[in-house]
């Protein structure tokens, strides 16, 4: 099964994972961007992750260096923003920034009836918006309310396994 030209948007929580995974994700995620890229699928992301990403990263790796060092300076919460700086920038280097206007929050809205969570509701949006045939996401209760194929990386890694 060829995914060549698949555009899967990739939801905050798997960006999140590929630059700070914990023991729990097993590499799938930093997999499963490897073999989409692979297979010539098209990354894509809700534009308002980047800055999501940014500030959770910021803040990940700040508490890193405080659980590590027991207090960090200002140079150290320097080098934790210019750490998450590069990995937004890098995630916007692998994937394609989904645009966004005043319609999305409409929509988002209107997808408050089958899923109370705003932000969770401008990534399906962003899949309306892209025509997206996929959504990757470990947020459980957002691929039992959308409206796409939702699949955790792991799941997507089978899936893009398999040969027909």
């Amino acid at each position: 099964m060829s995914f060549e030209g698949a555009r899967i948007v990739v939801d905050t929580c798997v960006w999140i994972d590929n630059y700070f995974a914990d023991k729990a994700d097993e590499g799938h995620t930093r997999e499963f961007l490897r073999v989409a890229q692979a297979q010539g699928a098209q990354l894509l992301f809700a534009v308002h992750a980047a800055k999501d990403v940014l500030y959770i990263l910021t803040q990940k790796f700040k508490i890193a260096a405080r659980i590590s060092q027991g207090s960090i300076d200002d140079s150290v919460a320097q080098a934790a923003y210019e750490t998450a700086l590069a990995c937004t920038r890098n995630m916007y280097e692998l994937a394609t920034a989904v645009a966004a206007d005043v319609s999305d929050i409409w929509i988002a809205d209107k997808y408050l009836r089958i899923h109370n969570d705003f932000e969770d509701n401008l990534v399906l949006a962003a899949c309306k918006r892209s025509k997206a045939d996929y959504l990757v996401t470990t947020d459980q209760s957002l691929i039992a309310h959308a409206d796409v194929l939702a699949k955790t990386p792991a799941e997507m890694l089978s899936l893009m396994a398999l040969e027909f």
